[in-house]
């Protein structure tokens, strides 16, 4: 089973959140890495999830393209060296889900791009590789700092030591295994009216939309189904759902700065080192960074920087310890470079043209 937490104990960590789609800022922050790393001064990159899901238009979401370039340093410099964090976007294509928000569909543009991928016979990557990735991504980074990352933040969810422990064990494939063991055990044509009744569609214009498929053919036509079977009392799927999709800090729940004492206790009672500030995206914040109490940063590094151009990333030194958020703010750096008015801000690391 793949590790769900990484442990660092020295070295200098880059650290960037929430890329979703865009190329351009995604490639000047790679290049600025892979320039620090081979002048020895950046031991490694982590990215805190959500990597995909670009909510522009489709010619300029670049999700699978920044996806497999990942995937292809990780496989040239280690998992040790790169490594990306699950995010909630992430996680709805390892179990076949659709994702939405809004208007904003999210899922279906991902989906059909994998299986245009599939048709490309010079590609180093297949669907199956791609989800293999995904199901393969930890959830957590400790160091030996002091300071835990994550996608998400604090989860109400994560509300013992044994359920963190828990987290730590998930097998995506087992509950997936699962899931569609309790799904084939009932009439699925009659699941799929169900469904179809229930969301006013046709199952087929459903699953050819959100999964891609050509048609009830396709051996992925029935995963819309497995939605069905992955929730319930006390699941595992649930504890990551509700740990990756928690709204922290905007759930309206004012004793968050405790959630977050709670969780980082629980977490360092297992950990080999006391784990003291959480550092995490997910959630928008003006200025690209902000503290939430005395023991988390919100890091945003574009897509939920407001203004996008406040984007900022954290160089982590993994073995200097770190007691408050406030620490971490010298060892924070801009995205975008300042320029004049006119000229307006560019990445640190202005992108060749593709």
């Amino acid at each position: 089973m793949s590790r769900r937490v990484v442990d660092l104990d020295s070295g200098i960590t880059m650290v960037v959140t929430d890329l979703h789609g865009a190329w351009d800022v995604y490639r000047s922050l790679r290049d600025r890495f892979l320039e620090g790393h081979h002048r020895g001064e950046i031991d490694r990159l982590v990215i805190c999830g959500d990597l995909i899901h670009g909510e522009g238009t489709e010619e300029t979401d670049s999700s699978l393209e920044m996806l497999m370039d990942v995937m292809a340093m990780q496989a040239e410099f280690g998992s040790d060296t790169i490594i990306m964090l699950l995010g909630n976007h992430e996680l709805p294509h390892i179990y076949g889900l659709s994702l939405a928000k809004g208007s904003i569909q999210y899922t279906p543009r991902f989906e059909a791009s994998l299986t245009r991928l599939e048709q490309l016979y010079h590609s180093l990557f297949r669907r199956r590789n791609i989800l293999d990735f995904l199901a393969s991504l930890p959830f957590f980074v400790r160091s030996k700092a002091g300071v835990m990352l994550t996608h998400a933040g604090a989860a109400t969810s994560v509300g013992s030591v044994s359920l963190f422990e828990r987290l730590l064990k998930i097998d995506h494939f087992e509950i997936i295994r699962t899931a569609d063991h309790e799904l084939n055990s009932y009439d699925v044509e009659s699941l799929r009216r169900g469904y179809a009744h229930f969301t006013g569609v046709s199952y087929e214009e459903q699953a050819k939309r959100f999964l891609a498929v050509s048609g009830p053919e396709d051996p992925r036509y029935n995963d819309l189904l497995r939605v069905l079977f992955l929730s319930g009392q006390n699941t595992d799927f649930d504890l990551l759902w509700n740990t990756l999709f928690s709204q922290n800090e905007m759930d309206g729940n004012s004793s968050y700065t405790t959630t977050v004492k709670n969780f980082l206790n629980y977490v360092s009672k297992v950990s080999p080192f006391e784990q003291r500030v959480l550092v995490a995206g997910h959630i928008g914040v003006k200025g690209g960074y902000g503290q939430v109490g005395p023991q988390q940063l919100r890091l945003a590094s574009y897509t939920h920087a407001f203004p996008k151009t406040a984007g900022h990333y954290l160089m982590l030194d993994c073995e200097k310890p770190i007691e408050t958020a406030t620490d971490l703010i010298p060892s924070l750096r801009p995205v975008f470079e300042k320029r004049t008015a006119a000229a307006g801000p560019v990445p640190a690391t202005t992108p060749a043209p593709s």
